[in-house]
């Protein structure tokens, strides 16, 4: 009896003691559980290096959108880029409303494959649409019919060319802007896309937008998530915490660099310690390996390696 029970009181030992392991090491793949300056505190369903987000903005009127699928890391050769934007289509005016339109590289682009080939990949995606300097843009709809009669246009190049979403890069439009068009048009787009599909904001300097409500909604509740892009700013807290206070998580929102900058490392570090979902890259291209290192150095600890006979 005596040797039993001391048995099953060290087999309950041990089972205790690896229960109790098993628990640190998940808390510690949580992050280290501070908030953002400023802000709420982080979204904790981050849980390991792989779960961060990157993303990448192809200006496809001078780079090939091939060249995401390009670039990968680690000994399985995992893509670096989880998003893949093509840069960009335009609201242009068309008899006083807001009209999809391609130039000939975005076109070409959706025609040509690479949607496929990224797609393939496991790659998302999306296509960035941006003001043309024209009476028409994502702050310019006056109300919810008219913010749906062009989401409507959105959803249908979502079917033709096989996309994953819609991007919104609110910029360039000459018009009337109205503080509650945002919430409409995402409200309007993810009534017509449906919950399969993606719907991204480019975040710059307009976090009045979201405090808007459609519904009992506000965008940040709409939106799966929002890239910030004041380039080069090293205060990434600032940059965020206004989209924090409106409500959104730090879950959906990433901070964004340009590829051709100089604080590729930091953004990453600052996303990595502060919870946020990942780094967007804008101008990736064929020369974006080194500068993608620094990024992928410290959201994977490995440097970003090519793809033989991949880049275009």
């Amino acid at each position: 009896m005596m040797r039993t029970y001391s048995s099953r009181l060290l087999l309950g030992s041990l089972l205790f003691g690896l229960l109790f392991l098993g628990a640190c090491k998940k808390s510690h793949s949580q992050g280290d559980g501070n908030p953002p300056p400023g802000g709420n505190p982080p979204d904790t369903t981050v849980v390991a290096s792989d779960s961060f987000l990157t993303t990448a903005y192809v200006e496809v009127n001078s780079n090939s959108f091939h060249n995401p699928g390009c670039y990968v890391y680690g000994p399985a050769a995992k893509p670096v880029f989880d998003f893949a934007i093509i840069f960009a289509a335009n609201i242009n005016s068309v008899n006083g409303r807001a009209a999809l339109y391609y130039n000939p590289q975005v076109l070409s682009t959706l025609n040509t494959g690479s949607v496929a080939y990224l797609k393939s990949l496991g790659i998302k995606v999306l296509l960035t649409v941006l003001g043309n300097h024209e009476n028409a843009g994502w702050g310019c709809f006056a109300d919810y019919a008219t913010a749906d009669s062009f989401a409507v246009q959105c959803a249908n190049a979502v079917s033709q060319y096989g996309l994953d979403g819609i991007d919104i890069d609110d910029e360039y439009s000459v018009c009337t802007t109205n503080v509650n068009s945002l919430v409409l048009v995402v409200s309007a787009l993810r009534s017509r896309l449906g919950t399969s599909k993606l719907i991204t904001k480019a975040l710059y300097n307009d976090a009045p937008y979201f405090t808007a409500a459609y519904n009992g909604k506000k965008a940040g509740d709409i939106l799966d998530y929002g890239w910030e892009m004041n380039y080069g700013i090293t205060d990434y807290s600032g940059r965020l915490q206004p989209y924090i206070a409106a409500g959104m998580p730090a879950g959906k929102l990433c901070i964004g660099v340009d590829i051709g900058g100089s604080d590729q490392a930091g953004a990453a570090q600052f996303v990595k310690k502060n919870g946020y979902a990942g780094v967007m890259a804008y101008n990736i291209g064929s020369s974006s390996q080194a500068n993608l290192s620094l990024i992928t150095n410290v959201l994977f600890n490995t440097a970003t390696s090519i793809t033989a006979n991949c880049l275009q």
